[in-house]
């Protein structure tokens, strides 16, 4: 990796709020911005594993089923920002509690966005499939509800002045 790619990823890395960012999309930035050119998908994370600099989280997030249509949903996640496979961290950057919690929320927040788009865009007349998502959606909401009232309790507790003191 040369040096300006290898600085660009590094930046991205320090600032991107997913602490975690899919390998497959931060080269694909790189691609949009001119850099990594050269490199193929599977040897940009090679040099990113190779490199302690960076930590490398490889979930399996592999869907089950027919690999065509598995590669068929997985390009329609990609396109709305869903990204699966490996994901990188700078090994510099360290976690907190607030980061974690925030970076739950916006994945709450782009899932119920996906069920909202799944919602408009559900079956004509398939009633089980309406129900499914309501539900989906009701507990998404849920879900992050939750997350928002547990981040403002504990802002308000980093926040509320010493009362102990005296």
């Amino acid at each position: 990796m040369d040096k300006p790619t290898e600085q660009r990823v590094i930046e991205i890395l320090e600032t991107d709020p997913d602490f975690y960012v899919p390998i497959k999309k931060l080269w694909l930035m790189l691609q949009a911005e001119g850099l990594a050119l050269d490199l193929e998908l599977e040897e940009f994370q090679a040099q990113l594993e190779a490199d302690d600099r960076f930590e490398i989280e490889d979930l399996d997030d592999s869907l089950p089923g027919d690999p065509e249509v598995v590669a068929e949903i997985e390009r329609d996640l990609e396109a709305l920002g869903f990204f699966g496979g490996p994901r990188v961290k700078l090994a510099s950057r360290e976690m907190t509690a607030e980061d974690i919690m925030a970076g739950l929320l916006r994945s709450l927040q782009r899932m119920n966005e996906a069920l909202r788009g799944a919602w408009e865009t559900r079956p004509e007349g398939d009633w089980e499939t309406e129900e499914e998502l309501l539900d989906a959606l009701a507990l998404g909401q849920e879900m992050e509800e939750e997350i928002r009232q547990m981040i403002e309790e504990r802002r308000w507790e980093t926040e509320a002045p010493d009362t102990e003191a005296g």
